[in-house]
């Protein structure tokens, strides 16, 4: 999916709660890096595709997001079933690329030319892919219970680069709260494009499209996902007060 749908999305389904109807100027203002035509084209076309449902309320377009678009956006799993599964295929070259791709839909992570893994639930997914005629004796898929050497936090730690990534989050959490005081000064300083409001919301879907989605028993203590979602929800509250 392109960017700029993706966005879209992202930006329909960033409300707490039940999903409000939003104009276009609503979306221009969460998209201005986009122009509008291309916005409007995106909203036309998520609609088509079941992702967006559309209504027309005083000559009006509004949009909101539907239950199968909310879902592009929600995290893998919750927990893990400490199973490990380990693709390897036989034939890692040219012609393995498609293969590759359809292992990192999955959730696979590369580990070395011929060798993928992940701990996500997609055991009946990856026999349903291998046993597609094109992929039949392409590789094998061996499931783990545990690493003979090696540990597993650190291995999802190298896999997923949760070390940038946690920074990530804390560079973010630090910006919502500085956000957060500007607000208690003046709310409309949050429109400003380089330091407002526009700024955590960028940084929050680059966030949200680069999670990896891991359970928690295998992410840092010091992860602060749950503490920058909350952060973010008091930002969408304050900008709907201020109706920006």
């Amino acid at each position: 999916m392109k960017l700029l749908k993706t966005k879209l999305l992202f930006t329909l389904g960033s409300e707490a709660g039940e999903p409000e109807y939003k104009s276009y100027e609503w979306l221009y203002f969460r998209l201005s890096e986009f122009d509008r035509g291309s916005v409007r084209e995106a909203a036309t076309e998520l609609e088509k595709a079941g992702l967006v449902d559309k209504i027309i309320r005083g000559n009006k377009a509004l949009f909101r997001i539907t239950a199968n678009g909310k879902s592009q956006f929600e995290r893998r799993t919750a927990g893990w079933d400490n199973i490990w599964r380990v693709a390897i295929l036989t034939n890692p070259g040219e012609e393995a690329r498609p293969l590759a791709r359809e292992l990192g839909r999955l959730g696979y992570k590369r580990v070395s030319r011929a060798v993928y893994v992940t701990m996500f639930s997609v055991s009946e997914a990856t026999k349903r892919l291998f046993l597609q005629t094109k992929y039949q004796n392409k590789g094998e898929v061996i499931e783990s219970r545990r690493l003979i050497v090696g540990d597993s936090l650190q291995l999802a730690k190298n896999l997923w680069g949760l070390e940038a990534k946690t920074r990530e989050y804390h560079d973010f959490v630090n910006l919502c709260e500085r956000l957060l005081k500007l607000a208690r000064q003046n709310i409309m300083l949050l429109k400003q494009p380089k330091l407002g409001f526009k700024l955590a919301f960028d940084q929050y879907f680059r966030l949200m499209k680069t999670d990896p989605g891991l359970p928690k028993k295998l992410l840092p203590v010091d992860w602060q996902a749950d503490e920058a979602k909350e952060l973010f929800s008091r930002l969408i509250a304050l900008t709907n007060t201020a109706n920006f």
